[in-house]
């Protein structure tokens, strides 16, 4: 009876180990880490929810102007392509019909532009916007638009007049 007993343990020890699930080697693939890229878009005109938008994957223009809700009826399209993908920072203006785009005006964050964006500014030459990046890369970042005027080659004239298409 004994052994009768021990046999039919051992069975079941082994029919245990048998029928029972192993555990599944699972296979990881790494690639390395995928580098985000933060993409500002900001969009601006006639649209119901102005304001900077952050996307970390490209987008066509279509799917950025989904961001700021309804564009109004007055809007002007033609000149806007739809399908063009926004890669890097980006600006949106979506100007009403008969509106000129003097009329708006394209503010630069003075602490992060690069010297392509500060020539863009009416008034800017190329030998301000060099000195600006100096000073900025010398003293850190500007806490004020009037700490311009230590920067070497903008006077209070030249400040008054960059300062409209400036912000921090």
């Amino acid at each position: 009876m004994r052994t009768k007993m021990v046999i039919v343990v051992i069975i079941m020890v082994l029919s245990a180990y048998w029928f029972y699930p192993k555990e599944e080697d699972a296979i990881f693939v790494e690639h390395g880490k995928e580098q985000l890229t933060m993409i500002k878009i900001d969009i601006r005109g006639a649209v119901d929810f102005p304001g900077t938008y952050h996307v970390f994957k490209a987008i066509t223009v279509g799917e950025a102007l989904l961001f700021a809700g309804e564009i109004s009826e007055n809007a002007d399209l033609t000149t806007i392509n739809l399908s063009e993908l926004i890669t890097s920072n980006h600006q949106i203006i979506i100007l009403e019909k008969d509106q000129v785009i003097d009329d708006v005006i394209v503010k630069i964050n003075v602490n992060k532009a690069s010297f392509k964006e500060l020539i863009t500014i009416p008034g800017m030459t190329e030998t301000r916007a060099a000195s600006l990046i100096i000073y900025r890369e010398t003293y850190g970042d500007f806490k004020h638009l009037d700490e311009l005027i230590h920067v070497k080659y903008i006077g209070a004239a030249t400040l008054e007049k960059i300062k409209p298409y400036l912000t921090l």
